[in-house]
C-alpha cells in the first residue's frame, strides 16, 4: 500500500515569516516628531491670525461708521451742510464749531475702535456739488500694532 501526501502551498508553517502587527519604534517616533511640528506651526500662527482678525474687524467697524455717516449727511441734504443744521441732528460734535468736524462723541465710536478720531469736512466739488471727506482713524495699545485709517469722500448734490 502506497501513501499519497499532498502538499498545500497555502498554508504553509515552515520558514515563512508571521506578518507583526503594530508599528515599530521608528515609525511611532516619526509620527510624535510629525505631530510636534504641526503643533508648534499652529502654535507660531496662531497670534498673528488673532491680530489680522482684530484688524479686519476694526476695519469693518470704520466701513460701517463711515457708511452711516454718508447716509446721514444724505438725509440732512446739501442745503443743510452747514454746523448749526448738523449739530441739531447730531451728526457731529459740539466742538469744534468749524471744520474739520468731529463725530467720535455724538457716534459713540470709542465703544467700537479702540482711541478713535473721526472727522467730517466739506469742499466744494462745482455748482452745487459738496463733497463731504469722512475720516476714522484709531490707534491701539503703544506696544501693539492695532492702528488703522479709513477715508471716505461723497458727493453731496443739490436737488
Amino acid at each position: 500500500m502506497r501513501r499519497t501526501i499532498l502538499l498545500c502551498t497555502t498554508g504553509r508553517r515552515g520558514g515563512a515569516r508571521r506578518r507583526r502587527r503594530g508599528a515599530t519604534l521608528i515609525e511611532v517616533v516619526l509620527a510624535v516628531m510629525l505631530m510636534a511640528i504641526s503643533i508648534l506651526i499652529f502654535g507660531a500662527i496662531q497670534p498673528t491670525s488673532a491680530k489680522v482678525s482684530r484688524m479686519n474687524g476694526n476695519y469693518s467697524q470704520a466701513i460701517s461708521l463711515a457708511q452711516h455717516k454718508v447716509d446721514q449727511l444724505r438725509a440732512v441734504g446739501y442745503g443743510r451742510l452747514n454746523y448749526s443744521e448738523l449739530l441739531a441732528a447730531s451728526i457731529i460734535d459740539p466742538q469744534p464749531t468749524a471744520g474739520p468736524f468731529r463725530f467720535d462723541g455724538v457716534d459713540q465710536i470709542a465703544t467700537f475702535l479702540p482711541n478713535p478720531v473721526a472727522t467730517l469736512s466739506f469742499a466744494s466739488a462745482g455748482f452745487n456739488v459738496m463733497q463731504a471727506t469722512i475720516t476714522i482713524a484709531w490707534a491701539g495699545a503703544p506696544d501693539k500694532a492695532m492702528q488703522g485709517t479709513y477715508d471716505v469722500k461723497v458727493l453731496i448734490p443739490n436737488e
